[in-house]
């Protein structure tokens, strides 16, 4: 092994790939949605026991399944500045008029209760109008935080340890 690093070609592939899983998980981990994954909660609201996933797609279409509903829910949102919102739109016109409008008055449409929800990568916090919140985690966005920390950090140091034993390497020809 200790052979295998020492080499230059070694350290510059190990390099590479570093820093391109290096861009991917920093893309990962500061984009605004977890696009394509769930975002699950469960608790007990009221004296009932709310079990929901929401699964945000980049094309702007959202589903909903709770064990509130016998079928799971289809519709559009729209993010802007940590907030997503919940259109009521069915066509791609009534979709673009909101879209306007929620730019037009983000304040007034933030504050406008079951609207808008804060939302990034990791959870989602649904605010009702009483003061309750319901936090939806996206636990798999997590575990690859997790994982591929570890894996970088595993790459950072094969990679540092390529260098300095093809420096080695080189000092000894």
């Amino acid at each position: 092994m200790k052979n295998f690093l020492s080499y230059t070609k070694t350290f510059v592939i190990l390099l590479l790939v570093t820093v391109i899983l290096l861009g991917a998980y920093v893309f990962m981990l500061a984009r605004p949605i977890s696009y394509g994954m769930n975002y699950h909660t469960e608790t007990v609201y009221e004296g009932f026991v709310f079990d929901g996933t929401m699964q945000f797609n980049s094309d702007g279409t959202m589903v909903n399944r709770n064990t509130n509903f016998a079928e799971e829910l289809k519709s559009r949102y729209y993010y802007k500045g940590g907030y997503v919102f919940y259109t009521f739109s069915e066509t791609d016109e009534e979709y673009e008029e909101e879209v306007a409008f929620i730019n037009a008055n983000f304040d007034e449409a933030v504050n406008t209760p079951f609207y808008s929800d804060k939302i990034n990568a990791f959870k989602l916090v649904a605010s009702e109008g009483d003061g309750y919140a319901a936090v939806y985690t996206c636990e798999s966005a997590i575990t690859f935080a997790v994982v591929g920390g570890v894996i970088e950090l595993v790459l950072i140091a094969l990679t540092a340890v390529s260098f300095v034993l093809s420096k080695k390497s080189k000092c000894r020809e």
